[in-house]
């Protein structure tokens, strides 16, 4: 197994070393050539394939991104893409056909085997993001009238068993999901007690149409390596496995990044300019509205600036200030939510406490901008009235971001919006509008200005 090799695969094909990339490939795993690929030019990642033998190109591909695998299948005859998708799971040929264009999807299916097409197009029917999108068909499952040892015998018997297979599910005879048995508790039970007897029938499961979310949710919260899917009746329709699991939760957790930096709601390839350009100019347009916002509020303290100029100087450390509270509280209330550490009964504590940390957190820093003040020169009439307005007004915009951060994702949450959008702009705006204006107004009253 190569471990730690690091090679520049694009670098050989660039410089038409052939024989160095046939070697290269040798030393390198199926996932490591898959990584590459995932970021490589089309010509360099078909030019690598066809480098490789029939068998490991196969491999190859089982590990590329859903997306690039699809890329690749766009520009392949359907013979060779049959070849490529024959040894794969059911469900990731789903995920990789479920992105390439009706045509070519109709004449990849009819080069499959018939049983494996028909799999292929019952996941095709459901939405991506649901627990039937996901699901895999290959699981073991016995029904609820046999023996132990009759259960261990009809496993034996399965042909083609499940590459991952944690757990035996049990069904009655309308094929309605009762119980479930690891393996473990089967094989050291007696051969002739009832599968009744060993299953555990409080288990979890999930609907077909049930968000992949609530799916690595269930797993994770159980510490499950597997989740059952079931139809309306409880019959069961197939498993997600632990590979799946983990991929939803790095794509929840990626999401929820993106959103949280105002861009977009999935990593967009890195080659496609306009697809980046497409995802980031809804929310930078927002944040641009956002400043235009926080200027008109400005306007009224034009007064204050003329008689105080010096004021103008602390704006972006206050701001500044403001904005890294909210946007920590918020991210934290929004990951709380995500992964259920923030439960009804705490918001108030919740809250409480936030509140609570940035009016300390304002108060230490704004006293130490306080006494940094009249090293810069700054003539004004009083310098301990400015530090006081600076003091105070970094409390004040650093109590304020805490509160706004915090609230904001948790209002969203109850109007069943997604509280991952509104650590972009939203609170950024708010933040800035509000700390900045009680800035003014404090500088205003303190220093007996005009506006």
């Amino acid at each position: 197994m190569a471990v730690n090799i690091k090679i520049d695969l694009s670098r050989l094909v660039r410089r038409g070393e052939h024989r160095r990339l046939a070697r290269a490939l040798q030393r390198l795993d199926e996932v490591q050539i898959a990584s590459q690929l995932d970021n490589l030019l089309a010509e360099d990642q078909d030019r690598i394939l066809q480098t490789l033998s029939v068998e490991r190109r196969a491999g190859v591909f089982g590990e590329l991104r859903d997306e690039t695998a699809a890329e690749i299948v766009a520009r392949l005859a359907p013979e060779e893409v049959a070849v490529l998708l024959d040894d794969l799971e059911s469900d990731d040929v789903a995920d990789i056909l479920g992105r390439v264009e009706e045509t070519q999807l109709r004449q990849i299916l009819t080069r499959l085997d018939p049983e494996d097409a028909d799999e292929v197009e019952q996941l095709l029917g459901y939405d991506d993001d649901t627990a039937g999108g996901i699901m895999s068909l290959d699981y073991i499952r016995v029904f609820d009238n046999v023996t132990v040892a009759e259960a261990v015998r009809t496993i034996q018997e399965v042909e083609d068993p499940p590459d991952q297979a944690f757990y035996v599910y049990v069904v009655d005879e309308d094929e309605r999901l009762v119980g479930v048995v690891t393996l473990r508790v089967l094989l050291t039970s007696r051969r002739d007690d009832s599968i009744r007897e060993v299953m555990d029938a409080e288990l979890q499961y999930v609907d077909r149409e049930a968000d992949q979310e609530e799916v690595a949710d269930i797993a994770s919260r159980y510490d499950l390596v597997s989740v059952p899917v079931v139809d309306d009746q409880r019959r069961l329709c197939g498993i997600v496995t632990i590979d799946d699991i983990v991929d939803v939760l790095r794509e929840e957790a990626t999401e929820d990044i993106l959103k949280m930096a105002g861009a977009g709601e999935e990593l967009v390839d890195h080659r496609a300019f306009w697809s980046s350009f497409r995802a980031r100019v809804p929310w930078l347009a927002a944040a641009a509205g956002g400043g235009v916002l926080v200027a008109g509020a400005l306007s009224g303290f034009e007064g204050a600036l003329e008689s105080v100029p010096a004021l103008a100087l602390f704006m972006p450390v206050i701001a500044g200030m403001g904005g890294n509270v909210g946007t920590q509280s918020s991210t934290i209330v929004v990951r709380g939510l995500a992964v259920g550490y923030v439960e009804t009964a705490s918001i108030s504590r919740l809250i409480l406490r936030e509140v609570g940390l940035g009016l300390s957190l304002g108060a230490l820093y704004g006293v130490g901008i306080a006494l940094c003040a009249p090293l810069l020169g700054i003539e004004v009439e009083s310098l301990v009235a400015l530090g006081v307005v600076l003091t105070l007004g970094m409390m004040g915009s650093m109590t304020i971001a805490a509160a706004v951060g915090t609230c904001i994702p948790l209002v969203m949450d109850r109007l069943d919006i997604d509280p991952a959008v509104s650590t972009g702009p939203f609170v950024t705006t708010a933040v800035d509008i509000l700390g900045l204006m009680f800035y003014f107004w404090l500088a205003t009253v303190l220093l007996h200005v005009s506006v």
